[in-house]
């Protein structure tokens, strides 16, 4: 398939492009599977260690073409998803004949380099400081001294502001899993006795089950005392659930490449809860809402962070964190909603809005209450289905 029906790429290459670039190295998990459409797998087990280096994505800007250079033991998955034009599968470990993963990993990148033009020339790569291996910066300092480095992350983050349609529906299906999640706990909380190991089980086992398969899952189940304060992340733990409890969950699923992020708070057994909870979980619940409903175009990242802030007060609290954040090929990404933050809000954005209030130490009590929202030229439009823990 061409780069140029990409359109996630054509994106980063107008981002690229505007910031000076003549091609763009990626490194990062995200920004690699952004460009490519190929779900880089989050790096833990035994993969990591059989592999010397990690997927890159080479794309030259402004003539639509891309290399994906990945270890060969995800060569099936990636031939399969990657949108780029060409995949490099560099040799990893075998348990029958020796390999040398590092000449091969450095060779084949090697290989891409050539083929986009850049041996001998004078042009400006884009790398990312944060992820790129010493062994890729020495590679291109020692064999492409020509080439002038330059930092690409912004022009990243530029290009994953706005989400495309394509990203839209998966952050639809991430939400809609997200909400299997939370009506498992709904239907858990009702009663007691019940570890929170097992809570989570059964919480992610049905989640699994409507994907299809395990999928890369993290966050936080925390009852009782634990929801006081913020410790994220903080549970699940062989803790047993008892009446009257909070339960707060936190959950986060990455499905396709992108991820889901919501929050809520129950009282554990069926019961009514006190008076401090009730105030507590539902000036997190108004404030949640009140932030979402101001993520209009042209309003501001910081407006939507004083409408929570605004709704704390009304109930005589002040907000313990911010106020939630972008959401995408990674679980937390710009803007965020903070008082400082004057990012312009547009159409297309996804946020997770997600303010919280804790009693603190001497206290047994805290909520928060985060949904997914879609931002539209109309005004906001929740992805998140699930009912508050608390009504």
């Amino acid at each position: 398939m061409s780069i140029r029906n990409n359109e996630e790429w054509e994106q980063a290459d107008s981002a690229c492009a505007g910031a000076g670039m003549h091609a763009v190295l990626l490194s990062s998990l995200a920004d690699v599977t952004y460009v490519s459409g190929f779900e880089v797998p989050v790096p833990v087990g035994a993969g990591v260690e059989l592999a010397y280096g990690i997927p890159l994505a080479l794309c030259s800007v402004g003539d639509a073409h891309g290399w994906l250079v990945i270890p060969n033991g995800l060569a099936r998955q990636a031939l399969t998803q990657s949108r780029l034009n060409e995949t490099l599968a560099f040799d990893t470990f075998d348990s029958f004949q020796s390999t040398d993963s590092a000449a091969s990993f450095l060779d084949y990148l090697r290989r891409a380099l050539c083929a986009a033009g850049l041996a001998n020339r004078r042009a400006t790569l884009g790398v990312q400081a944060r992820s790129l291996p010493f062994a890729v910066v020495r590679l291109l300092q020692e064999e492409f001294p020509l080439l002038t480095l330059f930092e690409a992350a912004p022009a990243m983050h530029e290009a994953r502001r706005l989400k495309t349609a394509r990203e839209i529906r998966l952050l639809r299906r991430a939400a809609h899993v997200a909400d299997v999640g939370h009506n498992t706990l709904g239907e858990l909380a009702q009663q007691t006795g019940l570890s929170e190991f097992a809570m989570w089980a059964e919480i992610t086992s049905r989640m699994f089950q409507v994907v299809g398969h395990e999928v890369p899952v993290t966050g936080e189940l925390v009852t009782g005392e634990r929801t006081r304060t913020v410790e994220y992340p903080n549970g699940p733990r062989n803790r047993i659930t008892q009446p009257g409890d909070a339960a707060l969950m936190d959950i986060s699923q990455r499905i396709d490449g992108y991820w889901s992020d919501c929050t809520n708070t129950h009282v554990i057994g069926g019961f009514e809860p006190t008076p401090e909870q009730r105030r507590y979980a539902k000036a997190s619940q108004a404030a949640c809402e009140a932030a979402m409903n101001s993520l209009k175009p042209g309003v501001r990242a910081c407006d939507a962070w004083s409408a929570a802030d605004g709704t704390f007060q009304s109930f005589g609290l002040q907000s313990a964190h911010y106020a939630g954040h972008q959401i995408g090929v990674v679980v937390n990404e710009l803007p965020r909603l903070t008082p400082y933050d004057q990012t312009v809000i547009e159409a297309d954005m996804v946020f997770s809005v997600e303010p919280g209030v804790y009693q603190g130490p001497s206290g047994n009590f805290g909520a928060r209450s985060e949904k997914m929202v879609l931002v539209t030229a109309a005004g906001p439009e929740v992805l998140s289905q699930f009912i508050w823990g608390v009504t």
